[in-house]
C-alpha cells in the first residue's frame, strides 16, 4: 500500500523543529583542527556527528568522509541524486536578542546562527528522505544527503568529498532562494596589504584598527584606538554619524567604536558597514603619519560605504544576474601595516580579467599590494537541463506558485557539482536573514520546505 508522501512528511513536523533547534545549539564555526578526522575543529565535527547519528537512528545508511563531509542515503540503484547541505556557520557577531546558540523556538520561529543557513534546510531534507523511505513509492535511483563542513570558508569539504566519493547525477542545494536558481554570480575575495615605513610607525597616532570576522559578512562592528581626541567629535558630527560611532576616553587616548548592521556580503545594501564608517572618520583626522592617512583616504575614496564598485571603476550589471556588489569584510591595521579583505560578487557575463585589472590599478601602489585570496567563477545552468524542470514541478505542486528561474549573488556547492542548482529555502518576498543578527526560520516554513524537498527528491529519483 502506498503512503501519501506529502502527508507522511507532516508526520515528522515536530521532529523537524526539534532537531533543527538541537543542531543550532552546536556552535559549528571554523576552528583549528582537533585531530586528523576533525579538520575544522570540535564544533563542526560535533554537528556532523549529530546529523550522521540522527540518520542512523532513522534507519538510513550513513558514512563519515574523513571528517570533511558525510552523507545519509536511501534507496537502491546504479545512479544517485542528492541534496547538498552544510553544518558549518559564520560567527555570530553581537547584538542578538535571542541567544545565537540556544535554538529557542519563539512565536513559531527557530532562532539561532545557522537556523536558515543551512541547518534547518538540512534537517528538512533528512526527514524528507525518511518520508520517502516510509512510502512504497517506486524510485530507481539512490537519494543522498551530502553534508558539508566548510561551505562558509572555502569549500574544502566538498572538494574532498568529490575527490573520494561518488558524484550525483543531478541534485540541488537548499542554500539560497525559491523558486529555482539557475545562475550564481562570480565570487572574488581579495586582500589589500599595506606596509608603512619606520618613520610612519614612529609618528602614528593610531595604535590599531580592527573590524569584521569574515569577508562574506557585512561587519556590524569595528574599532580603533587613537592617541588623542582632538577633532574626533567634530568630524563625527559633520558626517552625521553620531548615533553610529561612539568615542570612549581612556588613560592614553580614546577608543572609537563603530556600529553597523550585519548582512550577507551578496546583499551588502541590506547592511551598514561598520568598517566603512570608521574609515570615513579616521581618514579625516590629523594622523601625523602621512602614509596611514593616504592609505585610509584611498580606501574611503575608492570604496568607503559604497557597495557597487563605482570608485574602483568596476561597476557593472547584466540582465541575467544583476549588478556587481562589493563589501569590505575585514580590517586589521597597526602603525606598521596590515590588511583589508574584500568580497566582490560580479555578474555572470562580466569580464573577470577586466574587473581584476581595475581593482589592481585602483588600489595597488608603493607600499601596498593586492592579492587574490579566493576566486569562484560564475555558475550559469542551461534552463532546459535536469533537474530544473523537476524542481519547478515540486515547488509548484506544494505552493501553487509560478516556479520562475532566478539568479543570486551568493555562492553554493552547485559551483563544484555539475547539474545541480540552488533551491530554497527563502520564499519570494521574505527577507534574507542568513549571516544576520537574530537569524531564524519559521516552523511553518520548515514544514513547507520539507514537503517541497520530498517531492523534489522523489521526482529526481524516479
Amino acid at each position: 500500500m502506498e503512503i501519501d508522501l506529502d502527508r507522511q512528511v507532516l508526520v515528522y513536523r515536530e521532529q523537524i523543529v526539534k532537531h533543527t533547534s538541537e543542531l543550532v545549539r552546536i556552535k559549528s564555526i571554523l576552528e583549528q583542527p582537533a585531530g586528523p578526522d576533525k579538520p575544522f575543529g570540535e564544533g563542526i565535527d560535533e554537528a556532523l556527528q549529530y546529523v550522521l547519528r540522527l540518520g542512523e537512528e532513522l534507519g538510513l545508511k550513513t558514512k563519515n568522509v574523513d571528517g570533511y563531509a558525510g552523507y545519509v542515503e536511501i534507496g537502491e540503484g546504479a545512479e544517485m541524486v542528492a541534496a547538498l547541505c552544510h553544518v558549518d556557520v559564520v560567527p555570530e557577531g553581537d547584538g542578538w536578542k535571542y541567544p545565537p546558540y540556544e535554538g529557542q523556538v519563539v512565536n513559531g520561529k527557530v532562532y539561532g546562527r545557522g537556523a536558515l543557513d543551512d541547518k534547518g534546510p538540512l534537517i528538512a531534507c533528512l526527514f524528507a528522505m525518511k518520508a520517502i523511505k516510509d512510502t512504497n513509492l517506486n524510485f530507481g535511483k539512490r537519494v543522498r544527503l551530502i553534508i558539508g563542513t566548510d561551505e562558509e570558508t572555502g569549500g574544502r569539504c566538498i572538494k574532498h568529498y568529490l575527490e573520494n566519493e561518488e558524484r550525483p547525477l543531478y541534485g540541488f542545494s537548499p542554500d539560497a532562494e525559491f523558486p529555482v536558481i539557475y545562475a550564481e554570480k562570480g565570487i572574488l575575495r581579495f586582500e589589500l596589504e599595506a606596509r608603512f615605513s619606520q618613520e610612519a610607525v614612529a609618528g602614528s597616532v593610531i595604535e590599531y584598527i580592527k573590524g569584521g570576522t569574515r569577508a562574506n559578512v557585512v561587519p556590524d562592528y569595528a574599532e580603533a584606538r587613537y592617541k588623542t581626541d582632538v577633532g574626533i567629535h567634530e568630524v563625527i558630527d559633520a558626517l552625521g554619524l553620531g548615533e553610529k560611532i561612539k568615542v570612549y576616553r581612556e588613560r592614553d587616548g580614546v577608543l572609537i567604536k563603530s556600529y553597523g548592521i550585519s548582512a550577507h556580503a551578496s546583499l551588502p545594501h541590506q547592511g551598514e558597514n561598520a568598517i566603512g564608517q570608521l574609515v570615513k572618520v579616521l581618514s579625516r583626522l590629523e594622523l601625523k603619519s602621512g602614509e596611514m592617512k593616504e592609505f585610509l583616504a584611498k580606501l574611503d575614496g575608492k570604496v568607503g560605504m559604497g557597495t557597487d564598485g563605482k570608485g574602483l571603476d568596476i561597476k557593472c550589471s547584466d540582465a541575467v544576474s544583476g549588478p556587481l556588489t562589493l563589501n569590505i569584510g575585514i580590517i586589521d591595521l597597526s602603525p606598521s601595516g596590515g590588511k583589508v579583505v574584500f568580497d566582490v560578487r560580479y555578474p555572470v557575463t562580466a569580464d573577470f580579467a577586466g574587473i581584476w585589472a581595475s581593482i589592481q590599478q585602483g588600489l595597488a601602489d608603493q607600499g601596498t599590494e593586492v592579492n587574490i585570496a579566493n576566486h569562484k567563477p560564475p555558475l550559469y545552468v542551461d534552463k532546459d537541463k535536469p533537474p530544473i524542470a523537476m524542481l519547478q514541478r515540486a515547488y509548484q505542486e506544494v505552493t501553487g506558485l509560478e516556479p520562475t528561474l532566478l539568479s543570486i549573488g551568493g555562492g553554493t556547492y552547485c559551483r563544484y557539482v555539475e547539474n545541480t542548482v540552488a533551491f530554497g529555502p527563502v520564499f519570494p518576498g521574505q527577507m534574507e536573514l542568513a549571516h544576520q543578527v537574530d537569524e531564524y526560520i519559521s516552523t511553518e516554513d520548515l514544514a513547507k520546505i520539507a514537503r517541497i524537498y520530498a517531492q523534489a527528491l522523489y521526482l529526481m529519483a524516479r
